[in-house]
């Protein structure tokens, strides 16, 4: 076991000496002695620098230097972890009014009884040893508080970034939800335009066919011509272009102005192969709305394709949809 550390601060050094005698031979460790409170505290402090601070310091209230020993043991108790114990040859209620507050762990009084001062180091010693630990203690648990409450922070700051995260994805779903659902009116209500188209043209053909019938004469290639040039009168793209061009402009407004102004080089048919790309129809449908055949809509499509200077590997219709 560790010898408890001691320091004798009294002003009779024949007392001094005596006392450190019979302690060291006690088996504790005497580590000075001063006559004075002002080399006291120098010597202490160049103690601890080599980390051998006293565990308790024997103080004599009355020191012959220019400080007393309750205003040294003040400083100690200030700076440095040693317990203090007492000796006075003074009135005890003076002694204690005077360093009741520096909280001594004992009072011991000239002459001295040397079982009575072991008694008292050992006992203060104890109490000074439970006070360190105490106060290890209350700052372990006072360190592990603020680690919880930096944890604890830490993850709320996680839980705070991972709701706005999940808010924003949840955003950005909606608005992809929303535009899917735009896309799809989109998408239905150019069908109309060609589906109303398709019905008008299938009812004009349907009211000359009844009309036909109705009649007693026998069908010759003359009435099937008629009906033929109704069918080709009201398929024709150009005459009804502007009607359909009103529709896509409300569909996807400033589209054209935005394929004007980004490639002033197209013509009046680009825009409207390239409207009727953005309607999503495929070749089949383009060749019977423009007239003309599948090969000659391809090569439509290859021509646009140079002139919007389109790498391979970029879809055309993707594009233009992108516009």
């Amino acid at each position: 076991m560790t010898p408890i550390k001691l320091y004798i601060v009294e002003d009779e050094l024949i007392i001094a000496h005596n006392l450190k005698n019979k302690l060291t031979a006690m088996g504790y460790d005497i580590l000075g002695i001063d006559a004075k409170g002002e080399s006291a505290i120098e010597n202490i402090a160049a103690l601890r620098e080599s980390e051998k601070e006293p565990d308790i310091v024997i103080m004599d209230v009355r020191l012959s230097g220019k400080i007393d020993g309750i205003e040294t043991a003040r400083i100690l108790t200030e700076n440095y972890n040693c317990g203090i114990i007492f000796l006075t040859a003074l009135n005890k209620s003076e002694v204690f009014s005077k360093s009741f507050s520096l909280k001594p762990y004992a009072y011991l009084f000239k002459p001295v009884d040397i079982d009575q001062i072991r008694a008292a180091i050992e006992v203060a010693n104890y109490q000074r040893n439970l006070e360190l630990t105490n106060e290890r203690i209350i700052s372990e648990l006072k360190n592990e508080i603020e680690q919880r409450k930096k944890a604890e922070k830490e993850r709320n700051q996680r839980l705070q970034e991972r709701i706005k995260a999940e808010q924003k994805v949840n955003q950005l779903l909606k608005q992809k939800h929303n535009m899917e659902l735009d896309l799809i009116n989109r998408e239905l209500s150019t069908s109309s335009i060609f589906i109303s188209q398709k019905n008008k043209i299938i009812g004009l053909v349907k009211k000359d066919i009844n009309r036909l019938l109705k009649t007693e004469k026998s069908i010759n290639k003359a009435d099937i011509a008629r009906v033929l040039k109704t069918i080709d009168e009201n398929i024709k793209f150009d005459n009804d272009w502007y009607r359909i061009k009103a529709h896509f402009e409300k569909l996807h407004p400033g589209f054209f102005d935005r394929l004007r102004k980004k490639f002033p080089q197209l013509t009046p048919n680009d825009h409207k192969l390239a409207a009727l790309l953005r309607m999503n129809l495929n070749t089949k449908e383009i060749s019977h709305i423009l007239k003309i055949t599948a090969p000659s809509t391809e090569i439509s499509r290859i021509r646009l394709r140079k002139k919007l200077e389109l790498p391979k590997g970029i879809n055309l219709t993707q594009f233009i949809c992108e516009v």
